[in-house]
């Protein structure tokens, strides 16, 4: 896998054979992360704004991580 983009103690997006995954911290008391792969339209958001899609994506996965639990790598 590829690292493209990473923020400390946030997510960390990654590119292996054609698709994305994403890691992301979530809690705050007892820490955990959440690895998923990018649905094809999380992908395509991705594509069109970059960055900061990834970064309002790691923030609602943080927020409410049980809507993402089912989705684990």
């Amino acid at each position: 896998m590829k690292e493209i983009l990473k923020e400390d103690w946030k997510y960390i997006l990654y590119e292996n054979e054609g698709g994305y995954f994403m890691t992301v911290v979530c809690g705050t008391i007892a820490v955990f992360d959440i690895s998923f792969q990018l649905s094809e339209e999380e992908t395509k958001l991705f594509l069109e704004n970059g960055k900061s899609y990834i970064e309002n994506l790691a923030s609602t996965v943080s927020y409410y991580p049980n809507e993402y639990i089912k989705r684990r790598r």
